[in-house]
């Protein structure tokens, strides 16, 4: 039977966390007081931030599903998931003593307290792990569980077997593969298909069932789902047949009914969300510390020819999404009209035109390109959610209908300003290299990386080395 205990040992755990986190907070001010600041212990506005603070960290602690005894999870995800909490929980107290006025409170407290709570919750996380990895690999804190396996199970089986540590006892294994019969006859008990299924889990101890082949009924499933239901054993659904070139499938809802959800773009809806936030807040200061100098340039293009200051381009953003794309004007008047007659001197394959000595190009457009300052109107883009501040360059549309159909998938995102082309040669990069490069960003997108294409495109433009 399943241990019961369980989700009340979960709440438990949050609530310590909680504890811990009230603990670091007194510690911090303590620290301030220690070092110099003339903070006072008792004062009545650190009490009421210590009253905010245990319900805030208690929702984020469930909601990043911290106080779950997790027998199969990576410390780099651990470590996304408290500092997602830390995060949050930090950027919302300083909202809140915005909003009660509290201005007596120093920033530096809470700064100090972010690093100490991140590293006391999860220096506990990982000091729990290891004793309960201790317990597991004695033979304590077990799941005894029973496999339902064909040929393709081998490699689960395999994983099991060689980590104890997760704490699955394997009390059984129903299977009509002779791989497997073969291969664990002598280490579990082998138990032919038709058998009876609710018979084998009614006389042996299973608290889990694992169901892993890759060739099933959605009848047989349902069967063994309702057999388990009956007495309170849990079912896992694994199979191969789920994982597609790489795509891990996830479980979403609608409506009260749940599908498996195959992404092939990034899906962390709460680092997306702050990704936005960061270009919006970024491009508000953008525009706000560089409007006397953009306005120079403007002045100086309309002094060159006396035409537009910005060049307007219809570009293709997410999902095929059309836009306006701003940029300042770095070439003569009639650009669009002269580009027939300069096609054969494209130095760029694939479906982009480029020229590196562009004849149409103006003295302050050089310039311009040479720095990348035409780009700086594009962050009225990024206010207008066009576009964001890192992303693949936003195609044009005669360029996206020559694309083979597997390039879409640049388009899954929005697009940016800047992007590892931009960083990496741009011009001189061949164009399926320049596509790779896009996909790359997609599959591994984080904001980490967004802040290292930021970092280098900064220290390109202090260099000049535009195009």
């Amino acid at each position: 039977m399943i241990k019961e205990s369980e989700p009340v040992l979960e709440r438990l755990i949050v609530f310590f966390q909680v504890l811990l986190t009230l603990a670091c907070f007194f510690f911090s001010i303590w620290l301030s007081e220690y070092f110099g600041n003339t903070l006072s212990i008792g004062n009545k506005e650190y009490y009421v931030m210590a009253f905010l603070i245990a319900p805030i960290w208690f929702v984020l602690l469930e909601l990043f599903e911290l106080g779950a005894m997790a027998r199969i999870q990576r410390f780099r995800h651990l470590i996304k998931k408290y500092i997602g909490v830390v995060a949050i929980g930090i950027t919302l107290l300083f909202a809140l003593t915005f909003l009660l006025d509290y201005d007596s409170l120093p920033r530096s407290v809470f700064i100090v307290f972010a690093i100490i709570n991140f590293i006391v919750l999860f220096s506990q996380k990982v000091l729990g792990r290891t004793i309960m990895k201790y317990f597991r690999n004695r033979g304590y804190n077990t799941r005894m569980i029973l496999i339902i396996a064909d040929d393709s199970s081998v490699n689960f089986i395999e994983q099991l077997r060689q980590s104890p540590y997760w704490g699955y006892l394997i009390g059984g294994i129903i299977t009509n593969s002779t791989v497997i019969s073969e291969k664990y006859k002598n280490l579990y008990t082998i138990i032919p298909e038709d058998e009876d299924f609710s018979k084998v889990i009614d006389e042996k101890v299973i608290d889990e069932v694992f169901f892993c082949k890759n060739n099933f009924k959605t009848s047989e499933v349902i069967k063994f789902v309702s057999m388990c239901r009956e007495v309170g054993v849990i079912f896992h659904l694994h199979s191969d047949v789920f994982s597609f070139s790489g795509l891990h499938p996830h479980l979403t809802f609608l409506n009260h009914q749940f599908f498996l959800s195959f992404r092939n773009t990034p899906e962390n809806y709460l680092a997306f969300k702050l990704k936005r936030g960061i270009d919006y807040l970024l491009a508000i200061i953008v525009l706000i510390l560089f409007s006397p100098f953009m306005l120079l340039i403007s002045v100086l293009i309309k002094l060159g020819d006396s035409g537009p200051v910005f060049f307007r381009q219809t570009r293709v953003g997410k999902h095929g999404r059309h836009f306006t794309c701003l940029k300042f004007r770095t070439m003569v008047v009639n650009a669009e009209e002269l580009k027939g007659q300069l096609m054969s001197q494209n130095e760029q394959d694939g479906p982009v035109f480029k020229i590196k000595k562009d004849p149409r190009v103006t003295k302050i457009g050089k310039f311009l390109r040479k720095t990348s300052l035409d780009e700086m109107p594009q962050f009225v883009n990024v206010l207008m959610g066009d576009m964001s501040i890192v992303g693949p360059r936003p195609p044009i549309p005669e360029e996206v209908k020559q694309y083979k159909r597997s390039l879409n998938r640049r388009l899954s995102v929005p697009p940016g300003i800047t992007c590892i082309w931009q960083i990496s040669g741009r011009n001189n990069i061949p164009f399926n290299k320049w596509m790779e490069m896009d996909m790359q960003y997609i599959d591994n997108w984080s904001l980490k990386l967004d802040f290292i294409i930021i970092a280098k495109t900064f220290r390109l433009l202090f260099n000049g080395n535009g195009q």
